[in-house]
């Protein structure tokens, strides 16, 4: 985990890069690169993204689903976690069932 003057850097992947919006809130899996014993950690959550970072938010690296870098790092705060385990089927659109769980997430 990052200390305190260090800003955590997370990646995650994408189907499109036009699927991150601005101030939206959007389910995303994440996967931690910050040095330390919990690099490659990963996490299901909803955030909001930023193409500039701003002070309090940590840095997030994206990829297409083939692993292609984008150039640009973005900043990224999360704003509440999701079930580790998703349901869903095997073989389908796993981008759709992190929605689904986002929806039931929300719900109180």
């Amino acid at each position: 985990m990052a200390s305190k003057t260090e800003k955590q850097v997370w990646e995650t992947f994408v189907r499109r890069p036009g699927d991150l919006k601005e101030g939206d809130e959007i389910p995303m899996v994440l996967r931690d690169l910050t040095p330390g014993r919990k690099k490659y950690r990963m996490r299901h959550v909803v955030a909001t993204v930023r193409r500039n970072a701003e002070e309090a938010m940590d840095l997030l690296r994206v990829r297409t689903v083939v692993g292609v870098q984008l150039p640009e790092t973005w900043g990224i705060k999360i704003v509440r976690d999701l079930p580790i385990e998703i349901q869903g089927k095997p073989y389908r659109d796993f981008y759709e069932a992190l929605k689904t769980a986002a929806a039931k997430n929300s719900q109180p």
